[in-house]
């Protein structure tokens, strides 16, 4: 494979001043419409057509390369990313200082967008024709908790549909390596009230108080958490876990707290099905509802279950040949507690997601920055690995 014919047409410089403009288009989610139109025209200059996919959340923006079907691959390709970002908030503003581009949206993730675009202009600049088709696609809608993933169900729906064939899919961020797997996750809220209402405390026993319960329910979740430390952990995700971030009652120190709330998120390993967490939940709720005398409920958002890409699928062969011919060396291959749109992908359009990014340190942060030549190697790696996965016509 002639590498070098394709790597002359990746050029760190352009592709830094592509996502400096990129990141210069306010596209938080709920916002996302310039972003997706940045995309579509970039798309446009590097030669592409275009399709658009309005949502009611804004508009998805896919690219189909089509190939040549010939014998020597048929395999389809999807390499994904979303336009939206977090709030902008107090993030250092847009800039480029020696090979870093600073701003909202570098890492997470217009950086691994601009380099897909890349990649592929790369493959046609050089004269590649690819056996199977390769989709780049943008999707809206992603971040939470503004995100609804109206985006990314709408790309599932269209693949569900047969309207984009995807034998893989390559998420374009996260970090320097082949993440292959995520734990489930959902966000759960436990409600604890009193039918006597908000009353003087003077007049309940501390044993009847919402507050008293949640604290046995605390101890409820300390005891579980010790049994998730306790058990096997996934070999490349690591442990499940239980951790809460929300605590929710009470409106004056001599009131009885009621309703009284907990909120937090729960982990778990794949193998393990969120029907399973939600009998477990349940049953405790009814237990500690009939040991109290009180209500009991809980209530579940944003549920993910988990994903994992056998080590041996095509997708990881492909890119870990494109690491040794990119850099010499193969890609790492992980798993992380992280949920993302892989969830989604694997476990609804059932098609086999890794995640391959330039890094995954500053996301989210006020100091987001991505290095350009880590994107340039990341467009190597994309444009190599569709070569490798959906094979070369000719």
């Amino acid at each position: 494979m002639d590498t070098q014919r394709i790597f002359k047409h990746i050029d760190p410089e352009a592709l830094g001043r592509d996502l400096l403009e990129f990141v210069k288009i306010n596209s938080e989610t709920g916002r996302d419409h310039q972003g997706s139109i940045f995309l579509a025209e970039l798309l446009e200059r590097e030669g592409f057509e275009v399709s658009v996919d309005d949502t009611t959340k804004g508009a998805n923006i896919y690219s189909r390369v089509m190939g040549t079907n010939s014998k020597v691959g048929k395999r389809s390709l999807v390499i994904n990313g979303h336009v939206d970002t977090i709030p902008v908030g107090h993030c250092v503003p847009p800039c480029v200082d020696g090979d870093w581009v600073w701003g909202r949206g570098t890492e997470d993730m217009k950086g691994g967008v601009v380099a897909m675009v890349h990649a592929a202009s790369a493959l046609r600049k050089s004269g590649v024709r690819l056996g199977g088709d390769l989709w780049l696609t943008g999707v809206v809608d992603h971040e939470s908790p503004e995100g609804l993933k109206v985006g990314p169900r709408r790309l599932i729906q269209r693949m569900q549909e047969g309207k984009i064939l995807a034998d893989s899919i390559i998420i374009a961020e996260g970090p320097c390596a082949i993440w292959r797997a995520s734990l489930g996750t959902t966000v759960f809220t436990f409600t604890i009230t009193s039918d006597l209402g908000q009353v003087h405390t003077v007049k309940v026993p501390y044993k009847d108080n919402p507050a008293h319960w949640l604290g046995r329910l605390l101890v409820e979740f300390a005891q579980l958490e010790e049994s998730f430390c306790a058990a096997l952990p996934h070999p490349i995700c690591g442990h499940e876990n239980l951790n809460v971030g929300q605590v929710i009652g009470g409106d004056y120190f001599n009131r009885l707290p009621t309703p009284i709330s907990v909120s937090g998120k729960w982990r778990w390993k794949p193998g393990k099905t969120f029907q399973n967490l939600q009998t477990q939940l349940n049953i405790l709720c009814d237990r500690l509802a009939k040991e109290s005398g009180l209500k009991f409920t809980v209530s579940f958002a944003a549920t993910r279950e988990p994903h994992e890409t056998p080590e041996n699928h095509p997708i990881i062969d492909a890119l870990k040949s494109a690491g040794n011919l990119a850099a010499g060396k193969t890609p790492e291959v992980i798993g992380l507690a992280l949920a993302g749109d892989a969830n989604y992908y694997a476990n609804e359009a059932g098609v086999s997601t890794v995640y391959y990014g330039p890094s995954h340190e500053t996301s989210h942060s006020d100091h987001e920055r991505v290095s350009v030549s880590q994107l340039a190697h990341c467009a190597k790696i994309y444009a190599l690995t569709a070569m490798l996965f959906c094979g070369v016509a000719g």
